[in-house]
Formats: C-alpha cells, sequence, structure tokens
C-alpha cells in the first residue's frame, strides 16, 4: 500500500508483509508537489505532479529518484492517475487541464514501454 503526503513533497510507504509504514521519498530532489502514485511489480513507484515541472518521476526500490517524463505548454494543470495495462508495457495518465487551463480541456496519454522488468 502507498500513501502520499500532498503539498509536502513525501510519499510514504506501508509495507502489508512485515507492517512497517516509512518513506520513500522526502523532498528536496527534482520530484515537487507530489500527488497520484502507482507502482509496477518490480517494486518502482510512478509518481505524478501536481502542477510543479508537469513530470511523472519514477522512485526506484533503491531510493533512485528521477523523471520519467515530462509534459510541456500545460503551465496551470497537474498530471493524475498514472496507470499501467495489465501487461505492464503501456502507462496512462491524465492532465487535469488543457493548455488554457480550463478543466474541461484535459488530455489522457498512453506511453508505450518497455518499462524496467
Amino acid at each position: 500500500m502507498l500513501v502520499h503526503h500532498h503539498g509536502r513533497s513525501r510519499v510514504w510507504q506501508f509495507n502489508v508483509a512485515d507492517d512497517t509504514f516509512g518513506l520513500a521519498y522526502d523532498g528536496g530532489g527534482s520530484l515537487g508537489a507530489v500527488d497520484n502514485l502507482t507502482g509496477s511489480s518490480i517494486g518502482d513507484l510512478y509518481v505524478a505532479e501536481d502542477g510543479d515541472n508537469m513530470e511523472i518521476c519514477i522512485i526506484t526500490p533503491d531510493d533512485g529518484v528521477a523523471p520519467m517524463l515530462r509534459v510541456n505548454g500545460y503551465d496551470s494543470s497537474g498530471l493524475s492517475s498514472p496507470a499501467f495495462n495489465p501487461a505492464g508495457d503501456r502507462m496512462y495518465f491524465s492532465s487535469q487541464c488543457g493548455p488554457s487551463g480550463e478543466f474541461s480541456d484535459g488530455d489522457t496519454y498512453e506511453i508505450t514501454g518497455p518499462f524496467r522488468r
């Protein structure tokens, strides 16, 4: 189970196998305005930013953090709802607003992998 703390650039994780709770990311890097997230089968976290650089960043199990993609031209928006298809070779996510800044103009994207396995 994964939990994020909106507004503080922190990502928390709860491990159901050993009943532990701790930080997966504690700010200070390239990932800002953390919001929605999803996980991969190998333990990578993909975290969408609510504004900031309009990036989805990856957090690896060994605590590596790096931008995976950036959406340009959507300055008044945020990214949301990253998710993988069952095969794990396509990622979907949305922008809350389009380039105009209107909620009704949001877009949904499909990114084709391969992704880390």
